[in-house]
Order: C-alpha cells, then structure tokens, then sequence
C-alpha cells in the first residue's frame, strides 16, 4: 500500500491519495480542496482513483469532491449518517455492497472498502460530526478530524458532541495497538500510543 499526502486549502487539509502497489488504483481520502493540485498529484504518481472516500462532510474536507469526481466518473463513500447531515437526498444514495450506478455509497461499521490489495475497513467514528468515519489498514489508520497529533477534532460545530468524540476514540481507535500509525485529517502523523497518553 502506497500512502500519498497531499495537502490542500487554507486549512492544510491533508488529502490522502491510497494506491495499491501491483495495480496502481487507489482510494482518495478526503479531496478537501485545489482539485487541480490533487489531479496532478495523481498524474505524478501514475495511478487510477477508482473511489472517494470520506471521513466526514465538512467544506474543508469536501471541496474539490466534485471537481475531482467529474473528471473519472466515480463513486464517493461516507457513512448514512454522514449523508444525512450533509442532505444528501436518500434517493441519492445506495449501499456500497449493492449493483448498480450512483455517486453516493454509504458505508457501515465494519465495511471493507477494497481496491486491488488495498483493504480499508470503517470505523464509524461520530462526535466531531453525526456519521464520521475513519478508514483502518493494519497498522495504518485514516483518522479525518477525530483523532489528530496531540488533539481531538472539535465539537462546537453543528452536529458535534464531546461525548460521542470521546466514546468514539475510547471504543474504536484506542483499541488499537500502540504502533498504528494515524494520518489525520490536519497535521502531523502520530501513532495510538503517542495519542493514548492524553486519555
């Protein structure tokens, strides 16, 4: 598995670019902004994004989604509710495991979302939003604004709840072995044990 950061808009949004290594398609994690900056990420790197991927709806996160997904025609995942809190219509989306076209697939707890020998399977992660996500493979895990390096993603936006961050975290990140690595959504990568200190 082959991790590309790209870092996009005035907020430092990290973007990750997710490629398999025999086959070069890839999973985009949040294409936050400048599209044509992830474009040419991609053109650079030599692969395919066969899926978006979303850890949550906020702008920051979000705002080169369209651009991004035009220009292959391409699925974006995020969880139901996720996809309620950005009103999304229902008529809009599918399950990710059915047939059939749509742009938006919602995700589950436990999904694997595969791609070539990239797995990534959901950790739904409420609290800094209703339906956020983060994104684990191995001993890599894709973490958007829940879990950064030395903090945790606010909750006094719309939709935030401190105690559901903190259940969030507790129950399906801290869980994890201490050598995982965290890509956040924001800043530095960390890892579980760095981050278990806090808590």
């Amino acid at each position: 598995m082959r991790i590309v950061p790209v870092v996009v808009g005035y907020l430092e949004t990290n973007c990750y670019l997710v490629a398999c290594e025999e086959t070069s398609a890839a999973l985009l994690i949040d294409p936050g902004a400048e599209a044509e900056k992830i474009l040419a990420a991609v053109k650079e790197e030599k692969i395919e994004v066969k899926k978006i991927l979303l850890t949550h709806g906020h702008h920051d996160h979000t705002g080169a989604m369209n651009d991004v997904r035009s220009r292959w025609n391409i699925p974006v995942l995020l969880s139901a509710a996720e996809a309620d809190f950005i009103n999304i219509p229902a008529s809009e989306t599918k399950r990710y495991t059915s047939e059939g076209p749509g742009v938006f697939q919602v995700v589950e707890d436990g999904d694997e979302v595969v791609q070539g020998s990239v797995s990534l399977r959901v950790l739904f992660t409420p609290g800094h939003t209703p339906g956020g996500v983060c994104y684990l493979s191995g001993d890599v895990c894709f973490t958007g604004d829940t879990l950064f390096c030395d903090g945790v993603g606010r909750t006094d936006f719309e939709g935030g709840d401190a105690g559901k961050l903190l259940s969030s975290i507790q129950s399906k990140l801290l869980t994890l072995p201490d050598d995982t690595t965290i890509y956040p959504g924001h800043g530095l990568h960390s890892t579980i044990g760095r981050e278990r200190r806090y808590f």
